[in-house]
């Protein structure tokens, strides 16, 4: 019976990679969405993404997806930017004109910098026109000249609902948590979309569909010439015994088998 072969590539590859920048803990293309509160809440204290109930998040759950998830803001008229994982009790304020302009010219008492990631790529202002006049002072002030694009909801709630969603099923993948490089400076990441370190994996190469599918555990991701690549162990048969075997794969190839460790 004919085995399979497959050539390992060869660190002598890494000069072919263009160079790349300087280290940095976000990846320059992550997209982020500031939402609005809603008046429908529960009635009980849970994390503010769980709380507000109303249709904007109806339709930010109908199209998340797990591979491209945008970093998100809640802008609270009552608690200002809160991160999704928040835990409040339910309320009752909106955003008048008066509670905007109060914001604004208190913003360091709303916008908790911390929460707000370094680098953005695009973002999202999902909400009425008054939260959205307190959410451009607050990229104003936390990125300054360096503010990233805007998109932004408008029309009636069904039309920002459907901007909404167009946003969410556009985003790709990112590399997330940059963890080294290679010697050339390529970055060497923990996560792209879906695939994560720690991750094992189905392998099926789609320029091979002959080819059984294998296990691969991932060991970590960079931008290689083709496009996203992992470097991954698989498991091979080598003169009848399973072995294995490292190579770099693209994550196009990959389907996640089970969630590695956080």
């Amino acid at each position: 019976m004919q085995r399979d072969t497959m050539p390992m590539l060869s660190t002598t590859q890494l000069p072919l990679f263009p160079i790349a920048p300087a280290l940095c803990n976000e990846a320059s293309d992550l997209a982020l969405l500031l939402i609005a509160c809603s008046g429908s809440k529960l009635d009980r204290n849970a994390p503010a993404i769980d709380l507000y109930r109303g249709v904007m998040y109806q339709s930010y759950r109908a199209h998340l997806r797990s591979d491209a998830a945008p970093r998100v803001l809640i802008l609270s008229a009552r608690h200002g930017f809160l991160q999704p994982d928040t835990e409040i009790a339910p309320y009752d304020q909106r955003m008048t004109r008066q509670r905007a302009d109060q914001m604004m010219a208190d913003m360091s008492s709303y916008l908790r910098p911390a929460a707000w990631p370094t680098r953005v790529g695009s973002v999202m202002l999902a909400g009425g026109a008054e939260y959205r006049r307190v959410m451009r002072a607050a990229l104003a002030r936390r990125y300054g000249p360096t503010l990233p694009v805007l998109h932004e909801t408008c029309g009636g709630i069904g039309m920002q609902r459907s901007q909404l969603g167009a946003f969410l099923d556009g985003l790709k993948p990112a590399f997330r948590d940059q963890i080294g490089q290679h010697a050339n400076g390529t970055p060497i990441f923990r996560a792209y979309g879906r695939i994560r370190a720690g991750t094992i994996a189905t392998l099926r190469y789609r320029a091979a569909p002959a080819l059984p599918a294998r296990q691969a555990r991932v060991l970590s991701v960079f931008n290689g010439p083709s496009g996203p690549t992992a470097d991954v162990d698989v498991e091979e048969f080598v003169r009848g015994r399973v072995r294995i075997c490292p190579r770099w794969v693209s994550v196009a190839d990959l389907q996640p088998l089970t969630r590695g460790p956080a």
